[in-house]
């Protein structure tokens, strides 16, 4: 399943995810130049870091281009990848997060939102 995001509107989207399921999500990233949409470009990035935090600030998880658990790819997408073991240590409910891209000049701040884990009914 791909979601798209218009960029041009804001820079929050709101995430839902399974938890104890293994997470292949893509992301198809859009903007509007003038009256025609646009597909965002990753390919002038080096790499993307999106954590997730609880109110309090502590850090419960990590998707990195380092590790592959985010994947930048061509037209606009992005791609959350992590297992099901993974996405078991986070308990169900709603946390924030923020997403940055690297490149050689610096970073630049991308998205922001809430993820929310969904408890799954055959935990």
């Amino acid at each position: 399943m791909q979601n798209e995001l218009d960029l041009f509107t804001a820079s929050v989207y709101n995430i839902e995810v399974g938890k104890n399921r293994t997470l292949d999500q893509r992301i198809t990233c859009t903007y509007l130049s003038g009256t025609t949409t646009m597909y965002f470009d990753f390919s002038t990035y080096s790499g993307a870091t999106l954590t997730v935090k609880n109110n309090a600030g502590t850090i419960l998880m990590v998707f990195s281009t380092d590790d592959g658990s985010i994947v930048l790819l061509p037209d606009g997408v992005f791609q959350l990848v992590k297992t099901d073991e993974e996405m078991d240590k986070i308990r169900a409910g709603c946390y924030n997060y923020d997403m940055i891209l690297q490149k050689a000049g610096g970073k630049r701040a991308f998205l922001l939102g809430k993820i929310t884990w969904i408890q799954n009914i055959s935990n």
